[in-house]
């Protein structure tokens, strides 16, 4: 019998099935035993392996559990109801298959940087899993090696896989053979049976398909990322939440997350960068790729670089401009700032000129380096660009000026309004800058 993956979902004619879960109760006493006999093939259609399901169950249930993978026997220890499991298994579904926005099961695990990412391959959705779940810990620890698309690669008669259906993996290794066994101290990750002869699975469990992507040198992959980029901002598709997490995704799909930066400042800006205030304008596209990320920064300060070598005679003169709208905007953090300030490198363009463009930005630099903490009536002050005195003391400077010389006019108007010179005791308004 075939159930809905969702059994919220009462359409008898929705897609996505998986078969009832069936149990078998084993042993006696203490060494009394649940198998799931049909475990594989529910792994099978929820494209997840066995192990996770089954741990989520002894994670649920308190109990101890383990697997022979050879011969396909997932075990929970102590005696338990087929139906219950049933109803346990709907909660492993919701919390590790389920996209969180369309509520399909085409789902891809994958684990970045110490958490669980979960990308939908309906709609694209792309989110974290939570970590607090005991399961997660294990999904950690082991993560899956090997994305197998069961329901799509295979073809029978030993047919090429269409490039439209294959999936992408997150950890080509994929040399390890079936360890036979295990149990809770096993930290081994389940893995597909070998591949016979003529590139079916033994288990019929469907073709193996790698994401050849990951397997090109960082230069390739750049260039990739670099066009996918471009095409993004032609087809107008980095204004909105959505096409910016494509964006986001397709980097951290080329493991290139951190040096996309680079690539946003070359694709993003031009000579009108400072007169069109183009990176407050892409600020939040930005942040999701440096946000917290101070090498994420650096690789955006070294576009920065070459986009104003690209356009020297209009950026150069307006560096300070430019690395302050990164600082007001949040993008770039004062400390990467200033290290980025210490030392000028050869990294992206020529030292010489790298060594220009720090000397233009100076008085920002200045500015960050000794100004104090700002009152928050002087925190939208702004840095003087033509010397080295800070704004915060140029603006006094000036309203004191206009004081004075408002007071000047005023005097000026009320002695020719009266048509004589002012009484003597009005020497005590005089201000004592103007004696």
């Amino acid at each position: 019998m075939a159930l809905n993956v969702n059994r919220a979902v009462a359409d008898p004619f929705y897609r996505y099935k998986m078969p009832k879960l069936s149990a078998k109760v084993e042993g006696k006493g203490n060494g009394i035993k649940t198998v799931i006999t049909n475990m594989f093939d529910i792994a099978k259609a929820l494209e997840r392996p066995p192990m996770y399901p089954t741990k989520y169950f002894g994670c649920e249930l308190g109990a101890q559990t383990n697997f022979d993978a050879k011969n396909e026997r997932y075990i929970v220890n102590g005696e338990h109801d087929a139906n219950k499991l049933q109803d346990i298994l709907d909660g492993f579904i919701k919390k590790f298959v389920l996209c969180k926005s369309c509520e399909n099961p085409e789902t891809q695990l994958f684990v970045r940087k110490s958490c669980i990412k979960s990308k939908c391959k309906a709609c694209g959705c792309s989110f974290d899993i939570d970590l607090k779940h005991k399961l997660s810990t294990y999904i950690m620890k082991n993560p899956p090696k090997i994305d197998v698309d069961f329901s799509k690669a295979e073809e029978k008669n030993g047919k090429k896989t269409s490039g439209a259906d294959a999936a992408t993996v997150n950890d080509i290794s994929h040399n390890n053979s079936d360890k036979g066994s295990s149990n809770d101290d096993d930290d081994d990750d389940w893995e597909p049976e070998p591949v016979e002869p003529n590139g079916m699975l033994s288990a019929g469990m469907g073709k193996l398909v790698l994401d050849k992507d990951l397997e090109k040198s960082e230069e390739q992959r750049l260039d990739m990322l670099h066009n996918f980029f471009v095409k993004a901002k032609d087809e107008g598709r980095i204004s909105d939440a959505k096409g910016q997490n494509g964006l986001r995704d397709e980097a951290e799909r080329l493991e290139l997350k951190q040096k996309a930066s680079l690539l946003l400042a070359n694709v993003l800006f031009d000579e009108k960068v400072v007169a069109d205030k183009q990176i407050s304008a892409h600020r939040n596209l930005l942040l999701r790729f440096v946000m917290n990320d101070k090498k994420a920064q650096r690789y955006l300060l070294g576009g920065i670089e070459q986009v104003i070598h690209k356009h020297n005679d209009e950026l150069l003169s307006k560096s300070a401009h430019i690395i302050k709208s990164l600082y007001d905007s949040d993008i770039c953090e004062e400390e990467v700032l200033l290290a980025w300030g210490e030392k000028p490198s050869s990294k992206y363009v020529a030292k010489s000129f790298a060594k220009k463009i720090i000397e233009n930005a100076m008085p920002v630099l200045t500015w960050l380096k000794e100004a104090e903490e700002e009152t928050e009536d002087e925190s939208d002050d702004e840095i003087a660009f033509g010397g080295e005195v800070k704004e915060s003391e140029f603006l006094r400077q000036q309203r004191e000026q206009a004081a004075k010389e408002e007071q000047q006019k005023a005097a000026s108007a009320a002695k020719v309004s009266n048509g004589a010179a002012a009484p003597a005791d009005d020497d005590e308004d005089l201000d004592i800058d103007d004696i």
